[in-house]
């Protein structure tokens, strides 16, 4: 039963009585892609949960049949028409947001469960590799279509992928653009289980709680970051990376053209 429940901005967050935490992102009219306002509720969301000593666990999913398709190209595409494009400040304020995001997720002291259900895609896709546990429906996917736009992976991505599905495939998706559906997530190593539907995917995220319910919360807490120093040391400099040649790719002619292309279409 949740003790608080709430919708701001296109999330919503609650927590139960048993310190079970949830944030779905609800925007179902842009398959759950993040604009301004979205992301920077769950970076307020995840800021105020991290001194919560009641919080036990966060389930971090999406409503309406896609987890999250990244960041809202639309709302980009506009405001790029209206301002004659990004500079450079405006460009390192988008790519520093996504940064932010992620960062917010990966800091929670507690472990974070992914329930995807449909699309992750670009920062949607870091942000369910960024929690510590992920389960996905069989026809979920994961893409990192940047390249396709004139951009690179963000939000960590260059290190979270690479740490979960190895170099070759991590490059596969980042260098052509490759669709990972969720049973070869699996077999890759990204995934920890996979889902017949949205139902049974509950009932697998909903069993993987109650099993680290019934452990030490200092134990998970001390374990979660014994696992992060070693296999994500390198996320900062990552970020780092990203925020730099992002903020350079946003002003490029080639994202330009890219941006003008989808604001046409629509």
């Amino acid at each position: 039963m949740a003790s608080e429940s709430r919708c701001r901005d296109g999330v919503w967050d609650g927590i139960d009585d048993d310190g079970v935490a949830r944030l779905e992102i609800d925007r179902p009219d842009r398959m759950n892609a993040l604009d301004g306002l979205a992301s920077a509720r769950l970076v307020e969301v995840c800021g105020q949960w991290r001194s919560r000593n009641d919080l036990r666990v966060v389930i971090l999913s999406g409503r309406g049949g896609a987890f999250c398709a990244g960041a809202d190209v639309a709302g980009m595409a506009s405001s790029a028409a209206s301002s004659g494009g990004f500079d450079a400040d405006a460009s390192r304020g988008i790519i520093e947001s996504g940064s932010r995001l992620v960062g917010a997720v990966r800091d929670l002291p507690v472990p974070v469960v992914a329930a995807v259900d449909g699309a992750a895609v670009g920062i949607g896709a870091s942000l369910a590799v960024a929690a510590d546990l992920v389960y996905a429906t069989a026809r979920s996917y994961f893409l990192l279509a940047f390249v396709n736009i004139g951009l690179m992976p963000d939000g960590g991505a260059t290190a979270l992928f690479t740490a979960s599905v190895g170099r070759a495939r991590a490059n596969a998706m980042a260098l052509l653009g490759e669709k990972l559906f969720a049973p070869e997530a699996f077999d890759a190593g990204l995934l920890n289980g996979v889902a017949d539907d949205a139902d049974h995917l509950e009932g697998l995220v909903d069993g993987a709680v109650r099993r680290m319910l019934r452990s030490s919360p200092d134990a998970l807490a001390m374990t979660k970051s014994a696992l992060d120093a070693h296999a994500l040391g390198g996320f900062q400099a990552a970020i780092g990376r990203e925020i730099t040649g992002q903020t350079a790719l946003l002003q490029s002619p080639a994202f330009q053209r890219a941006l003008a292309a989808f604001a046409g279409e629509r």
